[in-house]
């Protein structure tokens, strides 16, 4: 991953509030730590499709968050626990139960 990456996530996840470029200050390495301003009112996003090189070939960037407040792993947003959600979702299992979109790889 390069900073040139994290600075195109920008326009995909939101402003861009610091790129960690690691020690060797290329943010070399399978893994890059972007620090971005999110839409709380949104759910948050669990991957990104993204034509990186721009040659049409679609890539699968799996996103995982860091020090949430209170999130809710039924609709995927922030401000209150999956208990108290008040949206409804799909996804309700044969044995009444559900299986949350969002889970503990948040």
């Amino acid at each position: 991953m390069t900073k040139k990456i994290g600075r195109f996530l920008e326009s995909i996840i939101g402003e861009v509030i610091e790129i960690d470029e690691g020690e060797s200050g290329d943010c070399d390495g399978k893994y890059i730590r972007v620090r971005v301003m999110i839409d709380v009112e949104k759910p948050l996003r669990r991957c990104l499709r993204i034509d990186v090189l721009g040659d049409g070939v679609e890539s699968v960037m799996l996103i995982k968050y860091e020090c949430l407040p209170d999130h809710c792993f039924q609709c995927g947003r922030l401000g209150h626990k999956t208990r108290e959600c008040t949206v409804a979702v799909e996804g309700q299992t044969e044995d009444g139960s559900y299986e949350f979109l969002f889970g503990l790889w948040l």
